[in-house]
């Protein structure tokens, strides 16, 4: 039997896993040991057992201790996924001679969160098209694109072809340190991807291009390439924006006095603000009212594996079908009162 603790092969087995990889990934990954050390790192390598395993999937299910809230599915298949890894490590290098993480997975809680994300409303859509700021640009390629926010950061105006209105997605940003971005070729999956420009933003676009300081399209205020603090700097001071636009649209409406945007006690929040990544699933869910197929939109969101685009697909399938059952239901209860009265 051996006298290993799980924490030392898991760091023995994290040294191999992390090498090559980008600093957002390593992050992920070394996240992902700690959870598994927290909960079973000092013990031996060979006495844990299943339930040891299964004991933390469901306490994680309950609350993850970095956020106090339930922890996704996604992070649920990370720790059970890293475990199952770790003891294929082991036992390739006889360490230990089994496994008691191999088929944990199907023990994740079926009603553990999936982290969705929600497209724009129509208002919020509307408001990125009337409010001018620096990022409305950013906003506007990603909503109409989809790009990611690593594929807008690296983005250049060379990479346009207003003649054909096609945009080239060859490159994308990712973290070398906590704060600092590397540009590199190719997008998230390693590959390039076409994306049409829509022809009704095209003329916008091509009048910005023409008077941009510098080869960046989304630049950092001093023209360089955005780090990770600008950039949520930047975001955060637009949604700001957006916050304000709203704000003063109520108050002229109701014939309120507004506050000032510099104000100490800060304005309401008119719940309109969005991340960065609604905009991209924004995009998606346009491609699927359009009667886009899934291999097509595939194409153009740039995802390695078409299961994720019907994954998003099937998502918009189950909310809209509810939508309209909820619209015939409203309607039947309409006949019904009507019937009624007779």
């Amino acid at each position: 039997m051996s006298q290993m603790k799980f924490h030392e092969v898991a760091d023995c087995w994290l040294q191999n896993a992390i090498i090559g990889l980008s600093y957002s990934w390593k992050t992920q990954i070394i996240s992902t040991v700690k959870h598994l050390n927290r909960s079973i790192g000092d013990k031996q390598i060979d006495e844990i057992k299943p339930m040891d395993i299964e004991r933390l999937i469901k306490s994680l299910s309950v609350m993850n201790p970095n956020t106090k809230k339930p922890a996704s599915k996604r992070l649920l298949k990370a720790v059970s996924n890293t475990a199952n890894q770790i003891y294929v490590f082991a036992i390739e290098n006889e360490i230990t001679n089994k496994n008691p993480a191999s088929g944990l997975i199907k023990k994740i809680p079926k009603n553990a969160p999936t982290k969705l994300v929600e497209a724009l409303t129509d208002y919020q859509k509307s408001i990125v098209m009337e409010v001018d700021h620096p990022l409305k640009l950013a906003a506007v390629i990603m909503m109409f694109m989809g790009l990611r926010t690593g594929e807008i950061l690296a983005l250049q105006w060379e990479d346009f072809d207003f003649e054909q209105l096609m945009v080239s997605v060859n490159k994308s940003c990712s973290r070398i340190t906590e704060n600092k971005y590397t540009v590199k070729k190719g997008t998230k999956n390693g590959k390039s991807r076409i994306v049409p420009i829509p022809v009704s933003i095209s003329t916008w676009l091509k009048e910005k291009c023409g008077t941009a300081k510098c080869d960046l399209v989304i630049p950092s205020n001093n023209n360089q390439l955005h780090t990770r603090s600008t950039w949520k700097s930047s975001w955060n001071a637009y949604q700001n924006e957006l916050n304000y636009y709203v704000y003063l649209t109520q108050c002229k409406e109701k014939g309120i006095v507004p506050k000032s945007k510099y104000s100490p006690t800060g304005t309401p929040d008119m719940g309109v603000r969005f991340n960065a990544h609604q905009l991209r699933h924004t995009y998606a869910t346009m491609l699927y009212h359009s009667n886009v197929d899934v291999l097509t939109a595939k194409e153009l969101l740039g995802h390695s594996d078409v299961k994720t685009t019907l994954g998003i697909y099937t998502h918009l399938d189950e909310k809209y079908k509810k939508i309209n059952i909820i619209k015939f239901d409203n309607y039947i209860q309409a006949e019904l009162l009507k019937a009624s009265s007779l």
